[in-house]
């Protein structure tokens, strides 16, 4: 998914950005069976009327990600780009070019709604993408390595970090603040992190 996470700040530690962020994203479920790695970004939902418009949910916290415009990756569909948009923003009213009756918007109906990566991290700004925590390995400062970021969820207003060693079942719990996630090197494939029961 689209949400941001853990904003970058110039001493390289982690803290908790406004996301606004549903659910919970895992490693698994990224790929959404292998067709792409790209952030979702919503999910078409329902047909609303005859004219082609669909109910959409988002799965982003970028604000005007479905401005009239915005151009989509729909999962088996190619491209979609948003003719319309009106209602609520929890859940648009969208049409999108093309998609003019309601045959069509059945079509489209639930699909997920993609955009580039690179596109996705332009618009997250100054914060981290969840996708790229994905499969981060997590250590303490001193290098003890404590497994693998399996999860991102949202506990209230703080994104909590998921780790789970390789083999076990057993999961460690991180809130994206920045006593606990010192480091985040998305290049180097890996977050510093100091347990909670360190912390004291």
């Amino acid at each position: 998914m689209e949400q941001r996470s853990t904003s970058k700040s110039t001493d390289k530690r982690g803290r908790a950005a406004a996301a606004g962020g549903r659910g919970r994203t895992s490693a698994v479920g990224t790929a959404a069976g292998g067709i792409s790695d790209d952030p979702i970004v919503g999910v078409v939902g329902a047909p609303h009327g005859v004219r082609g418009e669909v109910k959409v949910h988002p799965r982003t916290d970028i604000a005007d990600r479905f401005r009239k415009g915005s151009r989509l990756l729909c999962d088996g569909m190619g491209e979609l780009v948003v003719a319309s948009v009106r209602g609520a923003a929890d859940v648009p009213i969208i049409r999108f070019e093309g998609v003019t009756t309601r045959d069509h918007a059945e079509r489209i109906r639930g699909r997920n709604l993609r955009v580039p990566r690179a596109e996705a991290r332009r618009a997250a700004k100054d914060a981290y993408l969840w996708a790229d925590l994905l499969g981060l390995r997590a250590e303490t400062p001193d290098g003890t390595p404590l497994g693998m970021v399996s999860e991102v969820l949202r506990a209230g207003e703080t994104d909590v970090l998921v780790v789970r060693a390789e083999g076990s079942r057993e999961e460690l719990m991180f809130p994206a603040i920045a006593s606990v996630i010192r480091e985040v090197d998305i290049p180097g494939g890996r977050i510093v992190v100091i347990p909670q029961e360190i912390l004291g």
